[in-house]
């Protein structure tokens, strides 16, 4: 059995408050894959210090792309089997501008944005007792600050961030088009990918011009929708078979 180890589902509105957890458990859930979940508060305690990680076969696993390169090496986990290496390179390059760019403005978003921080402070480590709970969100919160710094994203205006996170959910819209998912009639590695970040983009209660942008696009609220649906039919599925095999 597969352990996931990823943080609880503790802010409102999403599967998870990292689109990388929620990334990865609903691409096990998509493909069937058995696992049992524990949550941790503590990314230091993964194999790369992030989370989400894995435990399989005596091995911990870091990452979530590195853990599905490896579970399909493994497994032969592949939601991308049947599309042509076209596809399959478009594929590459959606997931790339999610996880290696908007990503980064939803960071923004949340822990540097003080409209936001409160929201995301109280949520995140809300649970934990003084002087930890003044001590450790500001700890974090100048960690994010300077990860951004030094990923480049950082070192332009709110204005500036935000226009570059409308200008990729833009792209993103284009290429789904009228399509439910971006390759067809079945969700993709493309559409998890996609589904973990705009869930936090536009799930939480937290205002920002990304959310307006997002909400601006009916066909990524869409998409949004249907992957959450199936998100939630795969949990219940779960569930029920975990109760008869009980």
């Amino acid at each position: 059995m597969i352990r996931l180890h990823t943080f609880p589902a503790s802010l409102k509105g999403t599967p998870n408050p990292s689109q990388f957890c929620a990334k990865l458990e609903t691409a096990l859930r998509l493909a069937g894959v058995q696992h049992e979940v524990w949550y941790e508060m503590a990314p230091s305690n993964g194999p790369k210090g992030k989370l989400p990680f894995i435990e399989m076969e005596g091995e911990r696993i870091g990452d979530s792309t590195l853990i599905l390169y490896r579970l399909k090496e493994k497994l032969g986990v592949d939601l991308d089997r049947g599309l042509d290496e076209t596809e399959k390179a478009q594929s590459h390059m959606i997931q790339r501008l999610v996880e290696e760019r908007l990503s980064w403005v939803l960071a923004y978003s949340r822990w540097i944005d003080d409209a936001n921080w409160p929201v995301v402070r109280r949520a995140l480590f809300g649970g934990m007792r003084f002087p930890l709970s003044v001590i450790v969100p500001s700890s974090a919160r100048k960690s994010v600050r300077a990860a951004l710094h030094a990923q480049g994203i950082g070192r332009h205006s709110p204005e500036e961030i935000y226009d570059l996170g409308a200008r990729d959910l833009s792209a993103l819209s284009i290429l789904l088009g009228e399509k439910d998912f971006f390759f067809g009639d079945k969700p993709t590695l493309a559409d998890v990918s996609v589904f973990a970040c705009l869930v936090n983009i536009i799930g939480p209660y937290l205002a920002s011009p990304l959310k307006e942008a997002a909400l601006g696009h009916d066909n990524l609220v869409r998409h949004t929708e249907r992957m959450g649906e199936l998100h939630a039919a795969k949990r219940q599925r779960r569930k029920i078979e975990l109760t008869l095999a009980a």
